[in-house]
This record gives C-alpha cells, sequence and structure tokens, in this order.
C-alpha cells in the first residue's frame, strides 16, 4: 500500500471532471470520460476541434485569466462558471504540472456547486475564525477547531489526528454532531494507515477531499492524435480519485464521504483534521476552502501556544541557571552544585535520578545506582558519544548500553557532556523509569491479510475499528527536545562551576585557568559574541545607570525564522554556520556603547544604551535588512522577527525583556521578518 502511486490515479471522482490543455489553451490533451456531462460534448468530439471551438468565450477567458494568477506561491486559481447548455453551476480549478519530458500542461478541474451556501456562511466563518482564536491553551484551541469545523461544514464526525514519533496517530480532539455517533477520541492509528506517500502528498497539496466512496470513478481519455503523454500528476488538485482500498476502509469504519486537511509544526507535518461524513451529502468547494484557512489560522496558534509553554519550561531552568552561578555565593564543588539545585530537576524533567559524573568523582540526587555502574556507563559515553556530547534513550533495553543497566528499572536516560577539558570526563546524566503505557488502537494495528489489487499483492485493510488495547513495556517517557537542549544548558552551567571550583582549588594555575574561566563565562562559544551570563550583567548596569540618571534605555530582541527547518533540512552544521555568519555580519554594525550577545539557541539580544524607542525601532529594521542581504550557501537567505522596548523608570530587568519578547512573539505572529515595537 505504501508504494501506490496515488498522485497518478488515471481517474477523477466521479462527481466532477478534469480537462488536460497544453499552456496556451490551443489543444485538448486528455479529458475524464464523463466530460459531456458539463460541455455537452464526448472526448471524441473534444479532440477532434480545438481549444476554442469546445469551450465558450467567457469560459476561455476565465480561464486564461485563472492561468495568468499561477505562479509558485500561488500553485492554483479558481473560479465559478455556469454551463448553460447542462444547467450546472461549477467551481473550477486550474494549476500546472510539469511532465518529466519538461512538457508543461494546464489542468482544469470542473466540480459542481450542489450545495447553495447560507446567506450568513461569511459571518459563521468569521465567527468560528474568532471562537479558534480566543482560545487560551493548546487543548482548548484544538477542542474549538473541531467545533468550528463541524459548524462551518456539513460533517457528522470531525477530530483532530496527531502524529508521534513514529507516525502513528492519536485523536487528540473530536466533535460528534450527533450522540449515537461512535467516538474514536483517545484511540490510535497505525502509521501504515497514512503510510508515507499519503503524508508527502499533504506536503503538496493540504487537502484531501473525498465525496463519495461508492461513486465510480471516472477514467482519464487521451486525445489519440497526440504523442503518449505521461500519467497526470493530479496532486494539486481535489478531484483525484480515490484507491479502492481505501475506499473500502473508509467504509469498514463506516464513512461515505470525507475531508481532510494536514496541520503543520512550521514545515514538519504534526496532525490531520479529518471530517466524516456517515451519511451521503455534498460539500460546498467554499467551505472546504474556508476549513483549510481556518486550519491554517489554528496551525499558527497551536505553534505559538506551544512556544509559549516552552518558555515557561525554560523560565524554569533559568531560575535554577541563576542559582547555580549566584555570585553572591561561595563557589561551591560539583556535588554541592548538583546537591542544591538535584531535587528542582528531578520535577522539572520528571526523572528519578540525576547524576553528575566530574572526573573520577559521582554525586547522586535521587534514586541510586551502584557507583561502578555510573563509572562504566561514564566510560562508555566518553567513548561513544563524547563527539556528540548528547546520548538519548527512552528504551535503554534495546540500546548499545543495555547490558550496563541491566536490572536496574531504569529504561530513560538523558545523557549530556560537561563541556571542558575531555580528560575530565564530565557527564550530568537524567535517569527515568519504566512507564507502562496502555494504548488503544482503532482496531488490531497489524495487518496481516493480503489480496489482489491491479495485479499485484497488497494488504487488506482492517474490517473492524473497534477499540483494541495494547500494553507497552520497557519505555520510558519520551524526551523532548526541550529538555534536551535545557540539560544542555545547565550542563554548560555546571562546567562554569566545576571549572571556577578547579581555579579556585588549583592556586598555582590560577591565571591560566582565570583566563579560562573569563572565556567560558562571557563569550558564546560558537558565536564569539557575549553569552547570556554576560549580557544579563551588562543589562543590569546599563539599567542601574539609566534609572539613577533618567537616560533612556532600549533593547532589541531577535530570533532567527523557522531556524529549527534549517536544521532539520541541513543539518546542525549549516545552522552553525548560519549563526556564526549572522552574527560577524551584525556584530560590525554595533556602536561602541551598544552590547550584542547570543540570548540562547537562535535568540540574541541588543543592549542599546542612549537609544530611545524609535531610534532602536530604527537600529533593528537596519539589522533586519542587513540579514536579508545575507545569502548563505545552503541555507539562502535567512531572515528574523525582531522586538524592541525602551526602558520605563520602574522597570526590572525581567519586565524590560518580556516586553520586548512580547513584540517578538508579535512579529512572529505577524509573518515573521519584521520589527516591532512595545
Amino acid at each position: 500500500c505504501a508504494k501506490e502511486p496515488i498522485h497518478i490515479p488515471g481517474a477523477v471522482q466521479g462527481h466532477g471532471a478534469l480537462v488536460a490543455f497544453d499552456t496556451q489553451f490551443q489543444q485538448v490533451l486528455a479529458c475524464s470520460e464523463n466530460i459531456e456531462n458539463f460541455l455537452g460534448c464526448n472526448p471524441e468530439q473534444l479532440f477532434g476541434k480545438s481549444a476554442a471551438d469546445c469551450f465558450a468565450d467567457n469560459l476561455m477567458t476565465a480561464m486564461q485569466r485563472a492561468a495568468n494568477r499561477l505562479d509558485p506561491a500561488t500553485p492554483t486559481a479558481s473560479f465559478e462558471y455556469s454551463f448553460e447548455q447542462a444547467d450546472i453551476d461549477v467551481f473550477c480549478t486550474l494549476f500546472k504540472i510539469r511532465q518529466q519530458q519538461s512538457q508543461q500542461l494546464l489542468i482544469l478541474e470542473i466540480e459542481p456547486l450542489y450545495v447553495k451556501l447560507a446567506s450568513d456562511f461569511t459571518s459563521t466563518v468569521r465567527q468560528q475564525f474568532g471562537r479558534v482564536q480566543a482560545a487560551k491553551t493548546e487543548q482548548q484551541t484544538l477542542q474549538q477547531l473541531v467545533k468550528s469545523a463541524a459548524a462551518i461544514s456539513n460533517f457528522e464526525r470531525v477530530l483532530v489526528y496527531k502524529f508521534d514519533s513514529e507516525w502513528n496517530g492519536e485523536v487528540v480532539a473530536e466533535y460528534l454532531r450527533e450522540s449515537d455517533i461512535s467516538s474514536f477520541m483517545g484511540q490510535h492509528f497505525p502509521a501504515s494507515d497514512i503510510p508515507p506517500q499519503v503524508r508527502d502528498m499533504y506536503r503538496v497539496n493540504a487537502a484531501r477531499k473525498i465525496a463519495s466512496t461508492s461513486m465510480p470513478a471516472a477514467q482519464l481519455v487521451q486525445n489519440p492524435d497526440i504523442e503518449a503523454l505521461e500519467p497526470l500528476d493530479l496532486s494539486l488538485g481535489m478531484l483525484r480519485a480515490v484507491s479502492p482500498i481505501h475506499a473500502v476502509y473508509m467504509e469498514n469504519m463506516g464513512i461515505c464521504r470525507s475531508l481532510s486537511i494536514a496541520i503543520f509544526d512550521e514545515k514538519k507535518l504534526w496532525g490531520i483534521l479529518s471530517c466524516h461524513g456517515l451519511r451521503p451529502a455534498q460539500t460546498n468547494p467554499y467551505q472546504c476552502h474556508a476549513l483549510h484557512s481556518l486550519v491554517m489560522m489554528a496551525s499558527q496558534r497551536l505553534m505559538l501556544q506551544r512556544q509559549y509553554q516552552a518558555l515557561q519550561f525554560f523560565d524554569k531552568v533559568e531560575q535554577s541557571r541563576k542559582a547555580l552561578l549566584d555570585p553572591d555565593k561561595d563557589i561551591m564543588a560539583p556535588e554541592q552544585l548538583l546537591k542544591s539545585q538535584g531535587k528542582r530537576w528531578l520535577k522539572l524533567f520528571q526523572i528519578e535520578l540525576v547524576v553528575l559524573v566530574h572526573g573520577n568523582e559521582i554525586s547522586q540526587v535521587g534514586e541510586k545506582l551502584p557507583l561502578s555502574t555510573l563509572v562504566d556507563l561514564a566510560e562508555w559515553l566518553r567513548k561513544k558519544h563524547w563527539i556528540t556530547g548528547l546520548f538519548s534513550s527512552r528504551e535503554l533495553g534495546a540500546s548499545d548500553c543495555s547490558m550496563l543497566l541491566k536490572d536496574t528499572g531504569f529504561q530513560g536516560l538523558l545523557a549530556v557532556s560537561m563541556p571542558y577539558e575531555k580528560e575530565l570526563n564530565g557527564w550530568l546524566l537524567m535517569f527515568r523509569r519504566e512507564a507502562v503505557e496502555v494504548k488503544t488502537w482503532a482496531g488490531q494495528p497489524e495487518k496481516t491479510e493480503t489480496q489482489q489489487f491491479k495485479g499485484r499483492t497488497v494488504l487488506s485493510p482492517r474490517r473492524s475499528f473497534v477499540g483494541w488495547q495494547e500494553q507497552l513495556q520497557g519505555r520510558s517517557i519520551e524526551w523532548t527536545d526541550d529538555e534536551k537542549q535545557a540539560a544542555k544548558t545547565l550542563a554548560e552551567d555546571l562546567a562554569i562551576g566545576a571549572s571556577a571550583y578547579q581555579i579556585e582549588q588549583l592556586n598555582s594555575q590560577l591565571q591560566q585557568a582565570n583566563d579560562r574561566l573569563e572565556h567560558l563565562v562571557h563569550t558564546d562559544a560558537l558565536t564569539q559574541l557575549w553569552n547570556r551570563y554576560h549580557m544579563e550583567q551588562a543589562l543590569d548596569e546599563e539599567l542601574s545607570r539609566a534609572q539613577r540618571h533618567g537616560h533612556p534605555l532600549s533593547v532589541i530582541i531577535f530570533d532567527i525564522d523557522n531556524f529549527k527547518q534549517i536544521n532539520d533540512d541541513y543539518g546542525h552544521d549549516v545552522g552553525d554556520e548560519v549563526l556564526k555568519g549572522i552574527s560577524k555580519a551584525l556584530d560590525s554594525l554595533m556602536r561602541k556603547s551598544d552590547a550584542l550577545g547570543r540570548w540562547g539557541g537562535e535568540e540574541f539580544l541588543v543592549i542599546a544604551p542612549e537609544v530611545e524607542l524609535d531610534n532602536a525601532a530604527e537600529l533593528a529594521e537596519r539589522l533586519r535588512q542587513v540579514m536579508a542581504d545575507i545569502e548563505f550557501d545552503k541555507a539562502g537567505v535567512v531572515t528574523a522577527s525582531f522586538g524592541v522596548a525602551e526602558l520605563d523608570q520602574a522597570d526590572t530587568r525581567s519586565d524590560l525583556v518580556r516586553r520586548a519578547d512580547k513584540a517578538l512573539y508579535r512579529a512572529k505572529n505577524e509573518g515573521r521578518n519584521r520589527v516591532y515595537s512595545e
């Protein structure tokens, strides 16, 4: 099933029709066998005439206008038309495809407008958009999304289907129009239900409508007077025929029609809004377009809410970091550092044991492991993972270090190296116990039956979707990217603390150790800009000076747009080059009195003393323009979003940074690559 070429089915759904032209509309190259239902002439008659002879002048004009609107950012163009001879109002969609021989074709899809929209449809759509936008949390947004989708459309069941790291899906929100409709809420579906080529299709066309599982498809017919065409790629259209295997799958689920719209987190497929029709009905194309827009807006909302949750987590991590390197306290030994913050980390990271390996010294907080086991584990990490400095597993029993931790009861491990001298063999280790998980699957996930389809043996779709429970053992809770990044940050701070303690103990090498500590404490290793620790100190000094003398002070926070996607697409080495290149370019624009530093990850901070808000916004705009003019070898042009804030006399450092942060997230929310002031 995963190899089925669903983008070239050679047919369209039978309620609509398709015509393929050359790019100048000079000749009809192919059409669906049911075209006579709309044009009043069969394919043979259509092929025997020029395109202008087959279509009315006003239709040709509409098609030409639609073709003129096509570009890479607008791959499809739509318009309404009325076939008077057939007494049918239709919704037409035009898009362009490129054949492998570089020949370009224009594809016209024709879909009847069976359903007239209510007079207050636009008002309903606007109201539902407002309700989704007003949702405060991620779960509230998801639940309102399914309710609003049901209000805009005429489907009986609407659900949100979220993918996990293995592409299995879970229903995380659901709306049922009637109380006797069966629910899938909380149930899981195996990755094979939405195989890779279907997931890839959603990246090309985020919407997929199936008008009826029982209506026969209309086969495509080629003009016999031209050379053989390659199969037409219908990915961009809405009428692509349904695989018979998938139609049976839907019928077994009790669905006779559907509409699915992909939900993306940045450019990664996060889930699907799935609308199920349990009874025959028609959906107006404008309802589909409204739902697509609703999902795009909700996706942005969800992304911002997840970022806010991540910020709350990192705020708690930040509090712990400050406690580790409190300048008002005496320098502590590594084991004292761990003891001071270890219990907080147990709760923050949802772990049962945290271990600090510092040279030959090992400290533990929480549950305990034998010292010999930890020594062997640290040596294994040094040999296998010192270069990357990171190892994580939620299933230690299946990992390469399984024998080292056998019978310990731990199944999750997050190990981060402490970045200082390799001989010290420093590691921050976090352990999680097994978390037995009970999943309710929508039917047996294993597909074992086969059948013949188009001369091939394929897996048969499930006949039953009755809930089936599976108990998953031998795994811990999954480590999130935020947890990994936070652990790296804490390991860096522990390294700073450990180095400081080492300096205090090694008086004979005080000057050399001091130089290393100064660089480590104040400079970001990758960009060579000031690090966050230094920027916090500098901002406190400037804030105190500005408030004492009544002088202006502004800060600029900017965040590289879609930086995670750069790492995902090109790797972290390319991402590091982007960070270094941007840092070098922007640092040269700073005044001597300004300070530019790396605030964290892909986020930077500018401190601008004696600068009022308007001038700071102008500086931010110059920085934005300089960034937009840089083109990297692989990543291309990289943009950033900027937030600007000016000091109020009553502000604390947190108040000032928080307002700049708020402006930054407004810039993100409004489309990125822009400057906002707060």
